[in-house]
């Protein structure tokens, strides 16, 4: 039987926001509240981010997994990357 452990958290908050219908800005969405995200290392208690924005967000959640394993000094979080 093989152990699976939980090794990080990633909170991703989509924020509030509209897409605009028509118009020259039509497709664009317009927000109240900005996308944001953070990751936090249960293993090394260590926190990446947190980041704002949705560019910002989409790369972090993209890369911020292994760049993470790279910075912590613990085992389990390199073997997991």
């Amino acid at each position: 039987m093989s152990r699976i452990a939980i090794t990080g958290a990633l909170f991703v908050d989509m924020g509030e926001g509209h897409a605009i219908r028509s118009g020259d800005r039509a497709g664009q969405i317009t927000y109240k509240r900005q996308p944001r995200a953070r990751y936090e290392c249960l293993t090394c208690r260590a926190t990446e981010g947190p980041v704002e924005g949705p560019a910002a967000v989409a790369r972090f959640v993209a890369e911020v997994r292994a760049v993470h394993a790279a910075r912590c000094g613990t085992p389990a979080a390199r073997q997991a990357a």
